[in-house]
């Protein structure tokens, strides 16, 4: 947050890393995309609004930032819990949209060279605890370095960052499913691989990601800012390379003349590489801050130019606290409607864009970006459920319509609630895994939406009539039963969320028999 205050101030050295040693181009000289065909008109009418769906792991996302030794905001003279999520929200106008990610910087600055205290543990204990209470996870970054003239008591380094990753390791494990992924960050000014003692030691960044990696385990994902940290890695365990996914903070869409080697743009090396790649693990973007600084961003991006972005790279979150004023606030006003997202390849389900009446209408490019970042599900018409005795067969088909696929462990139940209103059975799926409900085939890099199936027969030893659900909580058990963590299917005629008197689910509905 007000990182731009102190861009300029560090700018010939941030410079010369960003490029890596290349020279910088126009935006308007890098490779773009091919023009396409006019778009055929939208539906008539006036941009309709249409609920969030709030579902963990993914979407808008805040940025809060505290010291730990004090827990205040680097530029702002606020203490937690002032500046935390709920604060953040109502500055950005997004209570209703359904946020359930805050990207969380946590400066170490004042043991840099020293033992985090305990008094400090138990503050960053404190926060998460916080997170829980409010449904929350974290996209969450360390770093020493706050602004860009040298605020560290001391210069980071690979030793010390081993030892406070060693502190901090218990804590990051107990809250796992808090984590909805982990930023590299440690290294430079505000931890963006910059402006740091170890800009030219490989090795220490070695030391330093291998060290993030045993602290944060996998299946969960570690984000760096670039595929050039991510190429030069030497790892101890190789598997891992392939939970490393990406920070975009300088998601410009190429236009910006400083976009190359520091936003992914259009027909590089760096996209190319994501788009190969990012169906796999995790990435999320920022937007520079709008301002006076040759750093900061001050045009409207194409809409078109976005959502393709967002498609190719897989998008999980994004964030809605930098350029608000101008883009983020310019999303609410642009109409997104079949037509367009067919244009340019973009997946949607028919009933996002129906209105009570059965009318297909218009929805906002905010909206939709908020709807399809990481996962958007759809159980599909064809779909069966019967009972046969106490037996139930089932064959579910499913799409995702969202830009990335469910990434952190989720186990899947059936659930069967009864007329009182209570669950009575869980049976675990264990052959079905959401991981696998990918957007599009990596394959043939297919753009059309697969179907998946969940299918097959229980002996559920039940009788009577019953509610018959899907049932996905998160994969720490901490967060199991606590209903602000379950999975949902987006809402349609064939699915509705229910959800206990105690709060510890909320089932996908899929249907009622008889056993």
């Amino acid at each position: 947050m007000y990182k731009n205050i102190f861009i300029g101030l560090i700018f010939v050295s941030v410079l010369a890393v960003a490029c890596n040693e290349k020279q910088l181009i126009q935006a308007t000289e890098w490779p773009v995309q091919e023009p396409t065909p006019p778009v055929p008109d939208p539906p008539p009418g006036d941009i309709e609004p249409i609920a969030a769906l709030n579902n963990p792991d993914r979407g808008f996302h805040v940025e809060v930032d505290y010291f730990l030794h004090n827990l205040k905001e680097p530029w702002r003279d606020v203490y937690y819990p002032d500046g935390f999520v709920d604060e953040k929200l109502g500055t950005y106008r997004a209570e209703n949209d359904g946020v359930t990610l805050t990207q969380m910087y946590i400066y170490l600055t004042e043991w840099t060279t020293r033992d985090i205290p305990q008094t400090g543990l138990n503050s960053l204990q404190t926060m998460f605890d916080k997170l829980k209470t409010d449904g929350q996870k974290a996209i969450l970054r360390f770093a020493y370095k706050w602004d860009g003239e040298g605020s560290t008591s001391g210069s980071e380094t690979p030793t010390w960052v081993e030892r406070h990753l060693t502190q901090l390791k218990p804590l990051l494990q107990q809250n796992l499913g808090l984590i909805a992924a982990m930023q590299a960050g440690f290294v430079g000014t505000w931890g963006e691989w910059h402006s740091s003692p170890m800009d030219n030691n490989q090795p220490a960044k070695n030391r330093v990601v291998n060290a993030l990696m045993d602290a944060y385990p996998a299946p969960y994902c570690i984000e760096m800012r670039h595929p050039r940290y991510k190429n030069a890695l030497t790892l101890q365990n190789e598997s891992n390379r392939t939970r490393i996914g990406f920070a975009n903070d300088y998601f410009t869409t190429g236009e910006h003349r400083l976009s190359p080697d520091n936003d992914f743009c259009f027909g590089d090396p760096a996209y190319i590489e994501l788009k190969n790649e990012s169906h796999t693990y995790y990435v999320s973007g920022e937007i520079p801050y709008s301002g006076s600084t040759d750093w900061e961003f001050n045009a409207i991006m194409k809409p078109e130019n976005v959502v393709t972005t967002l498609r190719d790279h897989h998008y999980s979150a994004f964030d809605i606290s930098q350029n608000f004023d101008l883009n983020i606030s310019s999303w609410k006003r642009v109409k997104v409607y079949p037509a367009w997202l067919k244009q340019y390849k973009i997946l949607f389900s028919d009933d996002y864009f129906k209105n009570d009446e059965q009318e297909t209408v218009s929805r906002s490019f905010y909206d939709f970006v908020r709807d399809h970042l990481g996962y958007r599900l759809n159980l599909l018409d064809s779909s069966k459920i019967t009972a046969e005795g106490s037996t139930l067969k089932y064959d579910l088909k499913l799409s995702n319509t969202g830009f990335a696929t469910v990434l952190n462990p989720k186990p899947v139940y059936l659930v069967f609630i009864n007329e009182s209103n209570s669950v009575v059975k869980e049976i675990l799926l264990t052959d079905v895994n959401p991981h696998d409900w990918q957007p599009f085939d990596p394959a043939v890099k297919s753009y059309e939406a697969l179907i998946h199936s969940i299918s097959g027969s229980v002996n559920t030893a039940l009788s009577g009539k019953h509610k018959v659900g899907i049932w996905i909580p998160d994969g720490q058990s901490p967060l199991v039963h606590n209903n602000r963590y379950d999975l949902k299917f987006a809402p349609s005629d064939l699915v509705s969320h229910w959800t206990d008197a105690e709060s510890k689910y909320t089932v996908n509905v899929i249907g009622e028999l008889v056993f």
